[in-house]
C-alpha cells in the first residue's frame, strides 16, 4: 500500500474515529434499551446481562472482518493484535490506520459490517422468548419517543395535569330532612296542658 503522508492520515484517523463513534451509537442505543426494560422491571439485570453476553459473542471482531474481507493477510493481523496487547486502548482498526495497512474505505467496510453482524437487544428479546415481537415492538417504539421516562410515572403526571385542569367541585347539599315514619307517636306541640286540681275536704 502506498505511503500516506502525515496530513492525509490525520484526516482519515479522524473519520475513523468519527465512524468508531457511530458504531458505538448504535450499539449504544441498543444497550440503552436493554438498560430501559431493566429500569421498567420488564427484564431482570441478571437476563441484561445474559443478553450483552450474547450479543458481544454474536459480534464479529475486527480482526476476523479484515481477514474474511481480505482486508489484510493474517501476519498483518497478527501484527496489529500483538501491539493492540501492548495498547489496548487504541482499537483494531486505529492501529491498522497507523500502520498504514488499510485506508479509509476499508475501514469504513470494516465497521459497517461489524455493526450489520452485532444482533440488537431488541431482537434478542424475543429470540431469548423473553418478550413477544409486539410486545418488544410497542416498548421499544416508547422508549424512543420517551427515553428513560417510566411509564408509570408518565400516566401519574397526565393525571395531575387533568385533575389540576377539572373544575372545582360543586358544594355538597345538606342531605334531607328524613321523615318520621307513621305509627310513631309525635309530640303534641298544640295541645294545651291539663291542669288537675285537687279537691280540698272541710276539717271536720
Amino acid at each position: 500500500m502506498a505511503s500516506i503522508s502525515v496530513e492525509s492520515k490525520e484526516q482519515q484517523l479522524e473519520f475513523i474515529r468519527a465512524q468508531i463513534h457511530t458504531h458505538h451509537a448504535g450499539t449504544g442505543m441498543s444497550l440503552k434499551f436493554g438498560i430501559y426494560l431493566v429500569e421498567q422491571r420488564i427484564i431482570s439485570p441478571e437476563q441484561f446481562c445474559g443478553l450483552v453476553k450474547i450479543q458481544q459473542e454474536a459480534t464479529m471482531s475486527q480482526a476476523n472482518i479484515a481477514l474474511r474481507k481480505n482486508i489484510l493477510t493474517i501476519k498483518q493481523v497478527a501484527n496489529v493484535l500483538d501491539i493492540a496487547e501492548i495498547k489496548p486502548e487504541k482499537s483494531f482498526i486505529r492501529i491498522a490506520m497507523e500502520l498504514d495497512l488499510m485506508d479509509r474505505a476499508d475501514a469504513d467496510q470494516i465497521l459497517h459490517f461489524q455493526q450489520v453482524s452485532c444482533p440488537s437487544i431488541r431482537k434478542l428479546v424475543v429470540e431469548c422468548g423473553l418478550l413477544t415481537q409486539r410486545q418488544s415492538s410497542v416498548l421499544f417504539l416508547h422508549f424512543e419517543r420517551n427515553g428513560s421516562t417510566p411509564i408509570q410515572n408518565r400516566a401519574t403526571t397526565q393525571q395531575r395535569t387533568t385533575t389540576h385542569l377539572q373544575p372545582a367541585p360543586k358544594p355538597v347539599s345538606p342531605p334531607p330532612v328524613t321523615a318520621i315514619p307513621a305509627g310513631v307517636p309525635q309530640p303534641k306541640f298544640q295541645q294545651r296542658p291539663v291542669v288537675i286540681r285537687q279537691q280540698t275536704t272541710p276539717n271536720g
